[in-house]
């Protein structure tokens, strides 16, 4: 899943560029003597918005069906069909009827699909064959753009209920607003779901309004307006992302036999980044994956920074080590400002939620 966060904010890094790019770019071209050049300028930017458009919408949708493709094919790894939402299993039966129906398969999204595999999935599915293979193309079909309703509706569908309100309290959420808004004091209460909703609908019908009707307006955004479009789109995937990364580390590690539940003995320190926990059952080491689930707002992960046992910094943490005042965890994320939430700690890696732990950089060394 991490893979399909990266993806698109790398996605959206290009298009911040081309934003900022049309400006500066027109006025080296301004006094260019060429008259192929001066028509070019006078398109110019009119067709980089037309681009701009088109690609950050695009960009939103196909980073939700990926996160909702690989959010249901490793729920499927863990329970069996019958299992699943009933508001899933009940549109995989639908909309895996109107792939055949339509005659679609094997043109345009539908490349590589044939009527026979989605037939053989289906019924592997209904006869309860393990293991069996769910019809992707069938999960993530939506009739509409992807506002803030049916953004709630196709998650609803995979057992993630009101996950727009959801948004408007994460910290990803909440920051960016603070951000466009030159606003000093932390929000309490969380955005307003009228913001998201707005902000959204304004992407997808300027999207429209190219790709379907042809048009493209006189008055462009300026690259302000862009990059703002680029940043909200950003933050609205980032806490969708902590909030579906949040279930999924509820069902796959939070209960399970091999996590290390951590806890705390004392408050966090005045940055909410470094904890005092009892001494653990098992090993802690430098840089081991780590996370505490806030039901509200998903999850906040990363890894652990630094252990610290009397005063000394250590590297690893063994069962057998003597720790009778606790062990200092520095943490790269700020712990929730909340009660009774639980730190957990993996014993090895999972890719799913955490990119690659990049190697610590060797201290630097004097020339003699």
């Amino acid at each position: 899943m991490r893979s399909t966060l990266d993806e698109l904010i790398t996605e959206l890094e290009d298009l911040d560029t081309l934003a900022k790019s049309i400006a500066p770019v027109n006025r080296a071209l301004a006094d260019h003597k060429d008259t192929v050049v001066q028509r070019y300028i006078l398109v110019r930017k009119r067709f980089d918005y037309a681009a701009f458009a088109v690609a950050l919408y695009a960009s939103f949708e196909k980073f939700i069906e990926n996160l909702i493709k690989e959010y249901v094919r490793l729920e499927t790894r863990r329970i069996d069909y019958a299992e699943l939402p009933q508001k899933l299993t009940d549109k995989h039966l639908i909309r895996s009827a109107e792939l055949i129906c339509r005659r679609r398969l094997g043109k345009g999204r539908y490349i590589g699909l044939s009527e026979l595999g989605v037939v053989k999935n289906l019924f592997d599915c209904l006869s309860g064959t393990k293991p069996y293979v769910i019809n992707q193309a069938a999960v993530i079909a939506h009739d509409v753009n992807l506002r803030a309703s049916e953004v709630d509706a196709v998650f609803s569908v995979i057992g993630i209920d009101n996950i727009c309100d959801r948004v408007c309290r994460t910290e990803a959420t909440m920051t960016w607003y603070c951000d466009t808004h030159d606003l000093e004091t932390p929000l309490q209460d969380g955005v307003k779901r009228t913001v998201i909703e707005e902000r959204l609908k304004d992407i997808v019908e300027r999207r429209n309004q190219v790709s379907h009707r042809g048009d493209i307006p006189i008055d462009l955004p300026g690259d302000k307006e862009m990059s703002e479009a680029v940043a909200f789109i950003k933050s609205l995937a980032t806490s969708i992302f902590g909030l579906v990364a949040g279930r999924y580390l509820q069902a796959h590690h939070a209960a399970s036999m091999s996590r290390i539940e951590l806890t705390l003995r004392a408050d966090p320190d005045k940055n909410w980044t470094i904890v005092v926990v009892g001494k653990p059952g098992q090993r802690l080491f430098v840089g081991q994956p780590v996370f505490v689930i806030v039901e509200s707002k998903g999850v906040r992960w990363g890894r652990i920074q630094s252990l610290r046992v009397d005063d000394a910094d250590i590297q690893e943490i063994e069962v057998n080590t003597n720790a009778p005042a606790g062990v200092g965890v520095g943490l790269d994320f700020e712990y929730p400002k909340s009660a009774n939430m639980k730190l957990i700690a993996l014993q090895a890696d999972d890719d799913v939620v955490w990119s690659p732990l990049k190697p610590m950089a060797a201290p630097a060394t004097s020339a003699n």
